[in-house]
């Protein structure tokens, strides 16, 4: 059995939105159109056929808005996926 991709996003490394998505889809090879905002993201998670985990790292002392959103769309991906999986560390 191949080994499992494994993805950290950290919410203290990401500054902005778009450094997320750049990491996310450099780590899992999103196509060269990935549009990055959170529809696309939910799209390219669903299509994800490899055993993968994401994990988060939330930062609970500066939390951002825009990471929570896409931690929730990450989490849900992985509920509805049998080779996504989801990891939250706060």
């Amino acid at each position: 059995m191949p080994r499992p991709i494994r993805v950290e996003l950290s919410e203290r490394a990401c500054a902005t939105e778009k450094d997320a998505h750049e990491l996310l889809a450099q780590e899992l090879l999103f196509p060269r159109y990935y549009g990055a905002n959170l529809d696309a993201l939910e799209d390219c998670l669903s299509e994800i056929a490899e055993p993968t985990r994401i994990v988060v790292k939330r930062d609970r002392r500066n939390p951002k808005p825009w990471f929570g959103a896409m931690v929730e769309v990450i989490r849900e991906s992985a509920q509805r996926s049998c080779y996504l999986g989801c990891t939250i560390r706060e």
